[in-house]
This record gives C-alpha cells, sequence and structure tokens, in this order.
C-alpha cells in the first residue's frame, strides 16, 4: 500500500481524536476514541508496527470499558491479555514502547484520577510518541505531542485551580 495512503489514515485518526477529545457529550466521546484507536490500529498494522497495531486495539476496547468499569481486577485483565498478546507477536526491543505504554495508560484510566492520572498518561503520551517517530508514523508523532502539550496544560491547571482553592480557604 502506498505510504501516503497510510499515512493519511494515521492523519485521520488524529482528527478524529482531537473532534472527540473537544465533545463535551460522553457517549460521542467514547465513540471518537474507539474510532481514532481502530483507525490508528490499522495505520500501525500497514506500518509494520503490529504490536502497537494491537495495543491501539485493546485501547480501543479498554476505553470503552473503563467509562462504565473501574479498579485494580479491570486494569490486571487487560494488562493480562495485553502482555500475551504482545509476547506472541514481539518482535523488537522498540515493541516494549507501546507495550509500556499501553499498560501506563491502562493503570490510569482504571486506577488513578486527577492530576495523577494526566501525569501517568504523560509518561504514557512520550512512550507513544517515541513509538510514532521510530516506526514512521507522522499521524502518530502529531497526536502525540498533541496530546502531551494537552495534558501538561490540563495538569498545570487543575494544579493551578488547586492551589487557589488552598489559599482561598486560609
Amino acid at each position: 500500500m502506498d505510504l501516503y495512503i497510510i499515512q493519511a489514515l494515521g492523519i485521520t485518526a488524529f482528527a478524529v481524536n482531537m473532534v472527540g477529545f473537544s465533545t463535551s457529550r460522553d457517549q460521542l466521546l467514547r465513540s471518537l476514541i474507539f474510532l481514532s484507536a481502530s483507525l490508528f490500529c490499522i495505520h500501525y498494522v500497514l506500518l509494520g508496527a503490529y504490536v502497537a497495531g494491537l495495543s491501539l486495539a485493546l485501547s480501543g476496547l479498554r476505553s470503552l470499558i473503563s467509562l462504565k468499569y473501574k479498579g485494580n481486577r479491570w486494569f490486571f485483565g487487560f494488562a493480562i491479555v495485553q502482555t500475551l498478546m504482545s509476547l506472541a507477536i514481539y518482535d523488537s526491543p522498540f515493541d516494549l514502547l507501546p507495550w509500556s505504554a499501553s499498560l501506563l495508560n491502562g493503570y490510569a484510566m482504571f486506577c488513578l484520577s486527577g492530576i495523577r492520572m494526566r501525569v501517568v498518561m504523560l509518561v504514557g503520551a512520550a512512550l507513544w510518541c517515541s513509538n510514532a517517530v521510530i516506526v514512521g508514523s507522522w499521524g502518530g508523532a502529531i497526536n502525540d505531542l498533541t496530546n502531551g502539550t494537552l495534558l501538561l496544560v490540563t495538569i498545570y491547571r487543575m494544579k493551578t485551580a488547586t492551589n487557589k482553592e488552598v489559599l482561598n480557604q486560609a
């Protein structure tokens, strides 16, 4: 398949992801995150990054499930499936990047909230971005840089709001 078509699919996935994060409707957000992860899954598989593709397939499913269910049990269930499937198609040490990012983001979604959740997701975004650069995914790199930037801004805003609340209570 033509590399530009594969890259266009990644850019499309990025656009869907940004639309999803800009909506205030939870059901639409869930649907668009799932669609974005599905498109990125196909994109990475076409680039030959099979562990990344698998991780994104599981991430899409995890996004839908984590909105209704929380806790260590769900995280460990997804972590076991992720690890077993990743081991089955492991090709190089670079495959540890999407595996690690997916585990971190799963932990954040199922077990954390607030600033802690976003800090862990920021580390995950950095790992995903490294993977995107290594495998040559333009859309993935843009998506992960944007997600990382948005997470940094949100962490700052949440921290600033928390500090203002403490000062107002004093």
